[in-house]
């Protein structure tokens, strides 16, 4: 009698959580559908028939690919069919203004029984709102660029002294102007950059190009600032290179961005290794420097919009924090991968790698 009152307790407990269980997916803010191990809908909770319009009685216990016959759910589909993977937060586009951001978790009940999660979190608002504020963002740095040209033409009139000879004092003064209103050119141009890329217009024109011709011009460019500042520039190359698919125009804006930060950041009568080195496959472009590093506790946001060291900061207060963001992309977009090594205070090394196709 009294095992039968445990099991009976045991039971209710069972039940009450069983219970508690579905009310909670019932009412999550998440659609969510769970696959068995045979690859057949199990259950399917009121938000995810919302989002994708499904009528539940005509898919529980049914394979998932009779999901098709629900358009909304055909560019899920298309994500499912390539496998079960663990998935997450992968962007798909289920309409014009109605992206879900889509998540795969797979459900370990024991040894023999595998289930999937898969869940639908609708990001339209947030899409919506990101692409207002880059809009707002494109058309004031537009706004801005006539009349920081306007300024900077005047600037150089007065410092060519079109307008007569200035004196020392004044001198400075438009000196300081004009290089403050460059660094506002640079800024909004960064910005700029960063809208395009953000509106999938960020490649302009892909040609055959010589990587070596864009590096070494690079490199030239920059002998008036190393030789001020008695930094040495060390350049090999290292295998055959062929001429490869690029936009010369943005592959050299990634490398004079990873050329400029390390010669910002060494210390002066110090070097700087720069190399290109060609398989197979791949061209592998390395930068290393021997200045102050990457805290190791930020690392992780070192590739991420408006970031900048808190050291980096405190040597130089002026900087967008939008160099490497933007490298990163350009890399990206050309199916190439990049990344870094640091020690704080003693080097750092970033590396990207361009296919060869």
């Amino acid at each position: 009698t009294n095992l039968l009152k445990k099991s009976e307790a045991h039971l209710l407990i069972a039940e009450l959580e069983r219970d508690k269980t579905k009310i909670i997916i019932n009412n999550f803010t998440d659609g969510l559908i769970i696959i068995n191990k045979k690859y057949e809908i199990s259950s399917i909770n009121p938000e995810a028939i919302k989002i994708l319009e499904l009528n539940p009685d005509k898919l529980i216990n049914k394979p998932f690919q009779t999901m098709a016959y629900f358009p909304k759910s055909i560019p899920i589909l298309r994500v499912l069919n390539g496998g079960f993977s663990k998935i997450l937060r992968k962007e798909v586009e289920i309409s014009k203004d109605f992206v879900i951001e889509l998540s795969i978790v797979t459900l370990n009940l024991n040894r023999n029984d595998i289930e999937y999660l898969v869940v639908l979190h609708d990001i339209s608002r947030e899409k919506t709102i990101e692409k207002m504020k880059t809009e707002f963002v494109s058309l004031a740095a537009h706004q801005l660029r006539t009349p920081l040209s306007v300024i900077k033409w005047s600037i150089s009139m007065l410092k060519n002294g079109h307008f007569g000879k200035l004196n020392k004092k004044q001198s400075d003064i438009v000196k300081s102007t004009y290089n403050n209103n460059e660094r506002l050119i640079l800024l909004v141009n960064d910005l700029l950059n960063v809208t395009h890329l953000e509106e999938g217009i960020y490649l302009y024109k892909k040609t055959m190009t010589d990587i070596r011709n864009i590096v070494t011009s690079l490199i030239d460019d920059c002998k008036d600032i190393t030789q001020k500042r008695k930094i040495k520039i060390d350049f090999y190359e290292q295998g055959f290179f062929p001429e490869i698919l690029l936009d010369s125009v943005k592959i050299k804006l990634a490398i004079q961005n990873l050329i400029d930060n390390a010669i910002k950041y060494s210390q002066e009568n110090s070097k700087i290794e720069i190399s290109l080195i060609s398989n197979e496959n791949n061209i592998e472009f390395k930068i290393k420097d021997f200045g102050m590093g990457i805290p190791s506790n930020q690392q992780d946001k070192i590739f991420t919009k408006f970031f900048r060291g808190d050291n980096a900061t405190k040597l130089r207060e002026i900087g967008s924090g939008l160099g490497l963001f933007l490298c990163k992309n350009i890399i990206d977009a050309h199916g190439g991968k990049i990344w870094f090594e640091s020690k704080e205070n003693l080097e750092t090394s970033f590396y990207f790698t361009l296919p060869i196709k």
